[in-house]
């Protein structure tokens, strides 16, 4: 474990929350942005006003907040819009968000923490921890970085209408992986390319299986509490712990094209180790960093994370084990009914964008868009 990593963690954090507190939530409109703004130059703030604001428009989004931070040239906090449309609550920085498949780089560094303990090989079969169509031949390396082949269960039709209709029903890990052995895989292992929420599941079930923990256990103990992350859980019920932000369904309800479900509720067995997660803007900034700078883990460890196949040829985007890399940019980013979120490190210069916004389809992505627009006005040759 890379001890500094923590320290500078938690002073990271503190920095943040003093000056989340010192700003607090504005009215919901666009001049409530930014609600705190130290360094940059006036067109790069006006700039990134109005990337916010293009990306809302462009979105229709209840709300949301963006950061951006820089060490000795910035901090940029965009808050804007409302966190709950029936009661017009504004937006805050502090508010928590569904971070959808950030989830992922936190399900991948656990696996990672089991393999730096001996307890799971990253080139060992799969059938080692889980009876699977062609689990001896998939590698627990070729599930965290896409390479396995195995069908992605949130493709499925039937259960896209089925978390439409019902996002707080019944579903759970033993359901998707029902749903993923009743499809043919993609291509054999190690053949190609496919981002499938399916591999991670499959890792929760290993995860479990070697710790006799639960996933949501393990990552509490081992990373969210050694990093201070206290607005970040992996919920076990439906609901959200306040504050939060409420989340709306991309499609309107039938006959009312102005009219947004609120689909805040919802049950995080769905996603599960692939996407359920909780977060906000101060532990996102936070973990971003941590992430692509291997806290927890060993160097050896890090970089085999780092070690990217493209998601596809000629492709500027790559991904690791449970990381993505766009372009230089370490990260990930995450959509899940109701939010869309997206945060990014750069290496060379620690610069960290996250980007939250509170509507959200299972096929849309608008925080994404809105990090590719904030980095480009700071890095304008990358």
């Amino acid at each position: 474990m890379k001890t500094w990593h923590m320290v500078a963690a938690l002073a990271a954090a503190a920095v943040l929350t003093l000056t989340i507190g010192l700003f607090p939530a504005r009215a919901a409109d666009a001049d409530g942005c930014p609600q705190a703004a130290f360094g940059f130059t006036a067109d790069e703030r006006d700039r990134m006003h109005a990337a916010v604001t293009k990306a809302r428009a462009d979105a229709q989004a209840p709300g949301i907040t963006a950061g951006v931070f820089v060490p000795g040239r910035g901090t940029w906090i965009c808050v804007v819009g409302v966190s709950d449309q029936e009661t017009s609550r504004a937006m805050n920085a502090a508010d928590r968000f569904r971070v959808g498949s950030i989830t992922k780089t936190f399900t991948g560094t656990a696996v990672l923490q089991l393999v730096e303990r001996g307890l799971i090989g990253l080139d060992e079969p799969l059938s080692r921890y889980v009876d699977w169509p062609d689990g001896n031949a998939i590698t627990i390396r070729q599930l965290l970085n896409m390479t396995a082949g195995v069908y992605n269960y949130t493709e499925d039709p039937e259960f896209i209408k089925r978390y439409q209709a019902d996002p707080a029903g019944s579903f759970g890990p033993r359901d998707a992986l029902d749903i993923a052995r009743n499809h043919e895989p993609y291509f054999p292992p190690g053949q190609g390319f496919h981002y499938s929420d399916t591999n991670y599941i499959l890792l929760e079930t290993v995860v479990e299986r070697v710790t006799g923990r639960s996933i949501g256990d393990w990552i509490a103990q081992e990373i969210v509490g050694k990093l201070g992350l206290d607005a970040t859980n992996y919920p076990s019920t439906n609901a959200l712990e306040p504050p939060f932000a409420r989340g709306y369904d991309e499609t309107p309800d039938p006959g009312d094209g102005a009219t947004l479900r609120d689909v805040t509720e919802s049950n995080p067995g769905y996603a599960g180790a692939a996407g359920a997660m909780v977060s906000n803007l101060r532990d996102l900034s936070v973990w971003a960093a941590e992430l692509a700078d291997g806290a927890l883990i060993s160097d050896r460890l890090q970089r085999e994370r780092l070690r990217t196949v493209p998601l596809a040829e000629g492709a500027d985007v790559s991904y690791g084990l449970g990381i993505a890399d766009w372009g230089g940019w370490l990260g990930h980013n995450g959509t899940i009914l109701g939010y869309n979120t997206a945060m990014f490190y750069l290496p060379d210069t620690k610069a960290v964008i996250v980007v939250e916004v509170n509507r959200s389809g299972l096929d849309t992505d608008h925080a994404t868009p809105l990090f590719g627009a904030l980095a480009k006005i700071l890095y304008p040759d990358r």
